[in-house]
C-alpha cells in the first residue's frame, strides 16, 4: 500500500509487538516517508479538514500482542461536515469516546467491520450519522456484518453502505452536505 499510495506521512498510534507493524515502519522510512505518532487529543489540520484524534491516549495499556482497540480513532470535520474514523475499535474504546468527546458525525466508518463487539448503542447515540460504511469482504468468514449491528444502525435511522455489496464507495464531504458515490457499473 504505501509503494502503490505513496502518502507523506504514517500515523501510528499504539506500537504493541508485531512484525508485520515493524516491517510496515520500516517500509515507510526506506520509501521516505515521515512516521508521526499522535495521540488522543491532538489537532492538527491536513488539506483544509481539520482532524480531531480521539484515541489513544498516552497512557492506554499496550499489550503483549496487538489488538482491535489499538485502533486510532479520527474525527475529521470539513466545514459543517464530519466522519469518525474507527478503525477495529471494540465497545471499551467507543464507550469511552461516547463518554469523554461526544462526537457527532454525518458519516460513520464502523468499527471492526460490522463485528458484534462494535457499533454500541452508546457511539450510535453520541455520533448521530446519517450515513454508515461498513469496510468488509465479500462472504467474510467470520460472517460480517452481524444482523444486530446492522439492526442497531437501522433503528438510528442510519443509511447504510457496504464494500461488500457496493464496492469501494466514496464519499463526499463538501463542507455542507455529505454525498455517497458509487462505482460504475462494468
Amino acid at each position: 500500500m504505501l509503494k502503490d499510495f505513496r502518502p507523506k506521512e504514517l500515523w501510528i498510534g499504539l506500537l504493541p509487538p508485531s512484525r508485520a507493524l515493524d516491517s510496515l515502519i520500516a517500509e515507510a522510512h526506506a520509501l521516505g516517508i515521515k512516521v508521526v505518532r499522535h495521540w488522543e487529543g491532538d489537532k492538527f489540520e491536513l488539506g483544509g479538514a481539520k482532524v480531531d484524534v480521539l484515541f489513544p491516549p498516552r497512557d492506554w495499556p499496550v499489550g503483549l500482542e496487538p489488538k482491535n482497540n489499538d485502533s486510532m480513532v479520527l474525527h475529521v470535520s470539513y466545514g459543517d461536515t464530519s466522519v469518525l474514523l474507527e478503525g477495529d475499535a471494540e465497545k471499551a474504546v467507543e464507550r469511552r469516546i461516547a463518554s469523554l468527546h461526544h462526537p457527532h458525525a454525518d458519516l460513520l466508518k464502523v468499527g471492526h467491520h460490522g463485528s458484534a463487539t462494535s457499533t454500541t448503542p452508546e457511539i450510535l447515540a453520541a455520533v448521530r450519522p446519517s450515513y454508515a460504511v461498513i469496510s468488509l469482504g465479500f462472504r467474510t468468514s467470520f460472517g460480517f456484518p452481524k444482523p444486530d449491528v446492522l439492526a442497531r444502525l437501522q433503528i438510528s435511522g442510519v443509511h447504510v453502505y457496504r464494500t461488500d455489496l457496493n464496492g469501494a464507495v466514496t464519499f463526499y464531504l463538501d463542507g455542507h452536505n455529505v454525498t455517497p458515490s458509487l462505482p460504475a457499473l462494468q
